[in-house]
């Protein structure tokens, strides 16, 4: 029997990816179950957003993806067609602060999956969401699969381990199974606790004269920037592939915090100027004078890799992923976003 995707699961639905992904598998007349976490109602906003929180061929489940015998009971009985971990502790910072979390979020939730697919569903195709933290701090850039792996942060080894666990399950038992190799990827659903959520959502508010600055760490760490939708649809399309492999998903151009912290106030007719240097440096609006950007030195992380920027030639070439917001585009779309959820008659959402 050829394989078809009729049936996808996906953990971490409450997320962006998760989301995003859910509303585009969903579109295509695919069904989706989604995970969250145990003892937690499902945290929808995003799918509200999306106009997808109750759509009838949606469902969610609760699932511990560290422990493994839930893993296998879940795969057991759902039978998925392609099962795509979005889950895990995805923020740098917090690593650092528990890294033995983090490496459980991360690495064993993506083994137990793994091993669960190996012994009740071997048909069923997985992607991983993985990281360019896996490059740590390279001295080649752009990176692509080809780049060697030397995660610097609790974050990045986390990946690592689940990364090299795709590659090992791939050839030490014929699974079907993918790496999307992540760079930045946003868009108007990212969690405030994100560096470009909460610049854009500091933007809106300065606009609708609820605040007046926004703090932030590091302004010289660069990144790719790319736009969520186009990479969870990559993704999607990983699981059509003959076989799994591994693949960049970046758009090949790189951008500071400062650069970011530019577009997302011009978005709004305001022109910043820069002044000073490390924690002393601040963004002045060229009009007014006001200082609507400080850094806090508490915010700097102890391992920061200066620049992170993807090739991603084989994703374009093999799944016609596609680019489709330069830095302007996305910061003024996260923007718009915001500034409409911060409209007087909105109801307030994450």
């Amino acid at each position: 029997m050829s394989w078809q995707l009729r049936h996808a699961l996906i953990t971490g639905l409450s997320g962006q990816d998760g989301a995003l992904l859910a509303a585009q598998l969903l579109a295509r007349g695919i069904a989706v179950s989604g995970t969250h976490r145990p003892g937690r109602a499902l945290d929808d906003w995003r799918l509200r957003e999306l106009g997808i929180a109750r759509h009838r061929h949606l469902r969610s489940v609760a699932l511990d993806p560290t422990a493994a015998d839930a893993c296998a009971a879940i795969v057991r009985d759902l039978q998925p067609d392609a099962l795509f971990h979005l889950a895990g502790q995805s923020r740098v910072a917090e690593s650092f602060r528990e890294p033995q979390a983090s490496i459980a979020a991360n690495g064993g939730s993506t083994l137990n999956l793994l091993e669960a697919l190996r012994r009740h569903a071997p048909r069923c195709r997985f992607v991983l969401a993985s990281s360019a933290e896996i490059f740590g701090a390279p001295a080649q850039a752009p990176q692509d699969e080809s780049t060697p792996l030397a995660a610097r942060s609790p974050y990045g080894v986390s990946k690592l381990l689940a990364h090299s666990a795709v590659g090992a399950w791939r050839a030490s038992y014929g699974l079907h199974a993918s790496s999307a190799i992540l760079f930045n990827h946003e868009s108007a659903l990212r969690d405030p606790a994100f560096v470009t959520r909460k610049i854009s959502l500091a933007v809106a508010a300065i606009a609708r004269g609820s605040a007046h600055e926004v703090v932030l760490g590091n302004l010289d760490a660069r990144r790719d920037f790319g736009h969520a939708p186009d990479c969870v649809a990559a993704m999607a399309a990983m699981v059509e592939r003959a076989q799994g492999d591994d693949y960049v998903l970046a758009t090949g151009h790189a951008a500071s915090i400062r650069e970011f912290a530019d577009a997302a106030f011009a978005a709004i007719g305001v022109a910043l100027q820069w002044h000073g240097a490390g924690a002393d440096e601040v963004g002045i609006d060229r009009a007014s004078g006001a200082v609507r950007v400080r850094v806090d030195a508490d915010l700097l992380r102890p391992f920061d890799a200066p620049l992170l920027v993807g090739n991603a030639a084989k994703a374009r070439r093999e799944l016609g992923f596609v680019s489709s917001r330069d830095l302007a585009g996305l910061a003024r779309t996260m923007v718009e976003a915001d500034l409409a959820r911060l409209a007087p008659d909105r109801a307030p959402c994450a």
